[in-house]
């Protein structure tokens, strides 16, 4: 996924300096991660739980114009996200979510300002145990999935930042696993699989060139 990034950055500058249409803007919005256990080793597969935390975000991003009617860009959210599991689980950990990433193609529909987007994301993971009586044995230490999107996009009357755009993006992201042991009392491992997605609305404020 780096060496993806690195490519497109690079295409990014090399575009640019070829003189093609494209911007480099902000975003702030709100963001809903929803999250399911799938599966719970010491419940049986049939044990599901859902949980679901709001936040908000910024990010900042870069598109070039890759033919007349497609822009490619890069996003990136140079924030970190910690997400505290319930104290009342045997899995009572802290997940560190950063380095969150979006690569993408944006198609406007129609001459209205509409557009859609697709693209991919990538964030790195990372899970400390909250107690020393729970060990993290193992889990997965990336979230990535695909992303879809809508928005529109208006003209801005500031000079230094001419486009607004207003949009909505939902990820949904691949499985993810932990295994940890209890360690207070009998040493009880358990192993646990879930599923996230992830839906932002989001304001963004662009320069074009």
């Amino acid at each position: 996924m780096k060496k993806i990034v690195t490519i497109l950055l690079a295409s990014l500058f090399l575009m640019s300096a070829a003189n093609a249409g494209g911007m480099i803007g902000i975003k702030a919005g709100v963001g809903s991660l929803s999250g399911e256990r799938t599966e719970d080793a010491s419940h049986g597969t049939g044990s599901k739980a859902t949980g679901s935390i709001d936040s908000e975000y910024a990010a900042i991003f870069a598109e070039v114009e890759a033919g007349s009617m497609v822009s490619l860009g890069l996003e990136i959210v140079p924030l970190e996200a910690k997400i505290d599991t319930k104290a009342t689980t045997t899995t009572d950990s802290t997940v560190t979510v950063e380095n969150f990433k979006t690569l993408y193609a944006l198609v406007p529909v129609g001459s209205n300002g509409i557009y859609g987007k697709v693209g991919y994301s990538h964030a790195d993971l990372s899970v400390k145990a909250n107690y020393n009586t729970v060990v993290v044995n193992s889990s997965s230490d990336t979230l990535e999935g695909p992303m879809l999107g809508i928005g529109v996009q208006f003209d801005n009357p500031l000079p230094f930042l001419d486009i607004l755009r207003i949009e909505g993006n939902y990820h949904k992201f691949d499985e993810l696993k932990i295994t940890t042991t209890n360690t207070n009392g009998t040493a009880q491992t358990t192993a646990k699989k879930g599923e996230a997605d992830l839906m932002t609305l989001s304001i963004s404020l662009a320069k074009s060139f």
